[in-house]
């Protein structure tokens, strides 16, 4: 082995392996550093034009320190080579060698690449030489790319148009680039072949040269790293006992005051755990009308489940206490490696594998499951459904569960995992791909530890049909890690993220409302298919109607136009009188109108006129049933609740309640109430309902991953959220 871990593979063996692999690269010769009486006439034969180029040790971009030269021939080679050694010990560099290649005739430079990201192998395409950094225009797929996904890539880059030809510049050969992105997926275990105890950390051909003859790849970086010990496999963990437990044992409740332990106890005493239910104290007989014993291993038969709320410094050896007695334990207590000490969390884990349970946390709050009694907070439904979720966070879980459930949402269960120092967000997403109570999936995370195998549990979600949203902490390309190839840094967090979707159908949010909002559809219709796409927009004239079809377009959404004939039979409807009847569709709406079937009149003329669309975004002004009259909420509330009435045939529904900040406290509780009887999603905000409906249509992240949204109309109304 050349090359050395962390360092780059010498060019011309890269480029021998991407021979070998069946990718076009330069004709070319290489002369060692410390060979004598070179005849470099012999050595180009009959190459020509000439690039010469250095390598070795420090010669990481070549242009930065000058180790590449171009237009050169035979006989300007000798002086060439000797004005380049002389550059290159400027800057304290000695080349290990020269590689004298056969230029390649101009054409569109791309990127192409290998990276080993977060979620596993991926390859990286974008328009290269300098514009890899001025431009910064790359996208990523993970492997295997196979056939569809090479074609697919290469239609995902942004400007692919010039590869197709523009102002009259010719075409490139877009199947040679789609066929080498293809021999790209055997790039990691041809290096792995090559270089026995290493693999591939980032590779990269920058630039290829595309012509309409071919891609050759011009440049070659191989970055390798020593191969790690293979992962221990997971135990194939049944986490059945950990939502519906028997018997449930909390330890760090107070007889003198009130501690997390309390509080823990006196939500499940609320959530009707009358039996099976014990409290861990040295010496009371019972807490808060519990009863109490002095360790786990007092408990008749055991605990299916130990909530731990002790001082950090106890929690190993309490953990270490449960072996034979406990079967999960959840770490609530904070001050591990979030607050600096690796060590006391390394002792955690280290007592939980010598007692056999499995761990979760520390630094989390608890489970959350109505259908098997657990809970960890006060006043939350005891109505199952089937929504799981698995948050890294426990504050967010619990924003997660009480603002969930005003908006309709029902869970099979939500876990939180702190810093998952053995159970992860990988093993618990399997765990809801398999349940067959869960429907739909949600995940919080904020970092992308197990990555490989996260990805495996999306893919088993997607293969059951489940779809899974999923809210990123820290998502963005300030994550990108400064690296010697061009393709770790172009690689960052978003794009891998953007990867991750396009190869499992995961859908990412920006925003706690985004999440709950595309889990509301996703409740309401997962699995639905409405046979037809684009978005009916219907709803009150003027701005708005511009701003609904501005919010579509921002989510990837076809606003398609209405055909004259469903026009026609709105206008015998008495609609369109000075108003829109293109798509959006503006009608009076407000509280002169009363019945609450005037959505399913429009939305049966459009039927009518042959039409058909996947989704319907209805919308309403709420502040007009304030501003114009003073019935309050009651016409509102029947319209509502006229949506129940409209046949399932139709296309699906999503409500939009503009300024609903208008509405009293009890009129936006009486409004809400009528979108859960008639199980209709509802939105504070045109730009979150169509996240969502991008979402159900599978266009979610269809933008640049980059072009995170911002705008004031996303933003929670406060004190209000649906």
């Amino acid at each position: 082995m050349t090359g050395e871990p962390g360092k780059a593979v010498p060019e011309h063996e890269v480029k021998a392996l991407l021979a070998g692999l069946g990718v076009a690269v330069p004709r070319g010769a290489v002369v060692a550093a410390g060979e004598r009486g070179v005849d470099w006439a012999a050595r180009a034969g009959s190459l020509g034009p000439l690039v010469l180029k250095a390598y070795g040790p420090g010669i990481v971009h070549k242009t930065d320190v000058g180790a590449v030269r171009l237009g050169l021939d035979a006989a300007t080679l000798p002086d060439a080579v000797r004005a380049m050694r002389d550059r290159l010990a400027d800057h304290g560099i000695t080349p290990d060698g020269w590689l004298v290649e056969e230029q390649q005739p101009p054409g569109v430079e791309l990127i192409a690449g290998v990276i080993r990201g977060p979620f596993g192998l991926a390859t990286l395409v974008g328009h290269g030489g300098v514009l890899a950094e001025t431009l910064d225009q790359a996208v990523v797929r993970l492997q295997p790319l196979g056939d569809g996904g090479a074609a697919a890539l290469v239609d995902a880059l942004p400007g692919a148009a010039v590869l197709h030809g523009v102002r009259g510049g010719a075409a490139v050969d877009v199947d040679a680039v789609t066929a080498l992105l293809r021999c790209l997926d055997a790039v990691p275990e041809a290096v792995a072949k090559a270089y026995p105890g290493f693999v591939l950390d980032e590779f990269e051909c920058n630039p290829v040269i595309a012509t309409p003859h071919g891609a050759v790849a011009v440049d070659a970086r191989l970055i390798l790293r020593a191969a790690d010990a293979p992962e221990p496999p997971r135990d194939g963990t049944d986490f059945t006992r950990l939502f519906a437990p028997r018997t449930v044992a909390v330890a760090g409740a107070s007889t003198t005051k009130v501690t997390f332990g309390n509080r823990f106890l006196a939500a499940y005493r609320a959530f009707g755990r009358a039996d099976g239910l014990y409290a861990v104290h040295p010496t009371a007989a019972e807490v808060d009308g519990v009863p109490a014993v002095p360790s786990v291993a007092e408990i008749p038969g055991g605990a299916d489940y130990l909530l731990v709320a002790v001082p950090a410094a106890a929690t190993p050896d309490l953990v270490a206490g449960a072996a034979g007695h406990a079967r999960f334990v959840h770490v609530v207590s904070g001050g591990f490696r979030e607050a600096g000490d690796a060590g006391l969390e390394a002792r955690l884990a280290a007592a939980a594998r010598g007692a056999g349970v499995r761990l979760l946390g520390p630094n989390c709050l608890g489970v959350y499951a109505p259908a098997g009694r657990q809970t960890f907070q006060l006043g939350v439904p005891a109505e199952p459904g089937g929504v799981g979720v698995v948050s890294q966070s426990g504050g967010l879980a619990g924003d997660i569960v009480a603002a969930g459930t005003r908006r309709g949402l029902r869970f099979s269960g939500l876990v939180t995992i702190g810093n998952a120092v053995d159970v992860d967000a990988a093993e618990l997403l399997g765990h809801f791909a398999d349940d067959p109570a869960t429907r739909v999936i949600g995940l919080y995370v904020e970092g992308t530890g197990g990555g490989e195998r996260l990805t495996a549990a999306l893919r088993r979600a997607a293969d059951r049909g489940k779809p899974v949203v999923a809210l990123v902490g820290g998502r963005s390309r300030q994550g990108a890690r400064a690296v010697a190839s061009h393709t770790g840094a172009l690689a960052g967090d978003a794009r891998m993220w953007q990867a991750l979707r396009a190869d499992t159908g995961l859908t990412v949010v920006d925003s706690l409302e985004d999440f709950l909002a595309v889990l509301g559809m996703f409740q309401r219709y997962a699995g639905s298919s409405r046979g037809a796409e684009g978005v009916l927009v219907v709803g009150p004239g003027g701005g708005a109607s511009v701003l609904a079809t501005d919010a579509c377009d921002r989510a990837g959404l076809e606003v398609r136009p209405l055909p004259a004939e469903a026009a026609a039979g709105l206008r015998r409807l008495g609609y369109g009188a000075g108003t829109s009847l293109v798509n959006p569709i503006e009608i009076p709406l407000g509280p002169a109108v009363e019945g609450g079937s005037v959505f399913g009149r429009v939305l049966a003329a459009v039927a009518d006129g042959g039409a058909a669309y996947g989704d319907a975004l209805l919308h309403v002004n709420v502040q007009s049933y304030y501003g114009y009259a003073d019935t309050g909420a009651a016409p509102l509330v029947r319209l509502v609740d006229g949506l129940a009435e409209l046949p399932p045939s139709g296309p699906r529904l999503s409500l939009v309640l503009r300024n609903l900040e208008c509405a009293p406290p009890d009129d936006a509780e009486a409004i809400a109430a009528a979108g859960l009887r008639a199980a209709i999603p509802l939105f504070g905000n045109l730009d979150q309902a169509a996240a969502a409906i991008a979402a159900v249509q599978g266009r979610q992240d269809a933008r640049c991953p980059h072009c995170l949204r911002t705008d004031d109309d996303r933003k929670p109304i406060p004190g209000r959220e649906l």
